[in-house]
């Protein structure tokens, strides 16, 4: 196969913030942060406040009481950034606090809402919706705040002694009070490869496989987690081979992705398929196809089948092979 370009940092990759590590502190104290001017950025259940374009930015006396707070970092320009990710409670009770801003502006009268990310007055869109549309610094608030969000939300109790633990080091480590260990937040490896089995004619294809919990028309790369005790490499061949029964060779890697849904982390390879011989697991994809470059256009533009967008690295890579004939 032509090798294919290290993917390019584009969607959720983009990176913008300095996370500036050493201002954390010591503990979940933020006073200092706050007073400095930091800039809230609020997160619930992988969702943000946005309005006017991009991530909403109030101020600190928007943050409900009781709430994670994570200090994210700083932009380009020096603004502190704090996300708040909320529990339900603390979701009801800014939004009540912004609903009563909302009707006590006479300007609403006047003033023609908008819709989604360019509403005019905050709404709560997911991630997904906004990750080619917020520039780079605003896309990295955002991953980082839903990121380490959804590991509180997981992680709120001790693997040690099962007691509750307290946020720590500005919102990056949960600390058990009882015996004082520290825990980080997860991140979980997973690859993600473009197969490509090259016939005796030099024509490329691409496999494609359909998720048994998918419509039928959905095909994507396969992809799997990373187990403890093998190299990339061989999680690659491995996950192929339980997928597909199809042995492949020569896996390069390609670039990777942040993917917090809630934890993961895509690290995007190629691989190549000696034969187009394979038979799905059934348990976990429900068909596998190989596409040549036109007939994989023609699908896709004919909607017969549906590919992976450029949110993801699935579509990235995807995308990058398919523009590589």
């Amino acid at each position: 196969m032509k090798p294919l370009p290290f993917v390019e940092p584009t969607s959720l990759a983009r990176h913008g913030i300095d996370r500036d590590h050493l201002t954390r502190g010591a503990d979940g104290d933020l006073r200092e942060i706050w007073a400095a001017g930091a800039v809230p950025v609020f997160e619930h259940r992988g969702s943000l406040l946005v309005a006017a374009g991009g991530l909403f930015l109030g101020d600190r006396t928007l943050v409900p009481a009781g709430q994670t707070e994570i200090y994210l970092g700083r932009d380009p320009e020096g603004i502190r950034y704090i996300g708040v990710s909320l529990d339900d409670e603390g979701r009801s009770r800014l939004d009540s606090v912004l609903e009563t801003s909302r009707a006590r502006d006479a300007s609403d009268l006047l003033t023609a809402p908008g819709e989604g990310l360019d509403s005019s007055e905050p709404v709560w869109l997911p991630l997904r919706h906004l990750a080619e549309t917020l520039d780079e610094v605003q896309v990295s608030l955002a991953v980082e705040v839903v990121g380490v969000g959804n590991w509180h939300r997981a992680h709120q109790f001790s693997p040690r002694t099962g007691t509750p633990t307290v946020p720590a080091l500005g919102g990056w480590v949960r600390r058990d009070p009882e015996d004082g260990s520290e825990h980080f937040p997860r991140t979980d490896p997973a690859v993600i490869v473009v197969i490509v089995n090259t016939d005796e004619d030099g024509v490329e294809r691409v496999l494609l496989g359909n998720n048994a919990a998918w419509e039928a028309d959905r095909y994507s790369l396969l992809a799997g987690f990373v187990e403890p005790g093998e190299t990339l490499e061989h999680a690659v061949i491995r996950e192929i081979w339980e997928e597909a029964h199809l042995e492949v060779t020569a896996p390069r890697y390609l670039g990777s992705q942040p993917w917090p849904f809630p934890c993961s982390l895509m690290l995007g390879f190629s691989a190549e398929a000696p034969s187009r011989e394979f038979a799905a697991d059934e348990a976990e994809i429900a068909s596998l196809r190989w596409f040549t470059r036109d007939e994989l256009r023609a699908a896709i533009a004919d909607k017969t089948v549906r590919a992976p967008s450029t949110i993801s690295i699935a579509g990235q890579l995807l995308h990058s092979w398919l523009d590589n004939g």
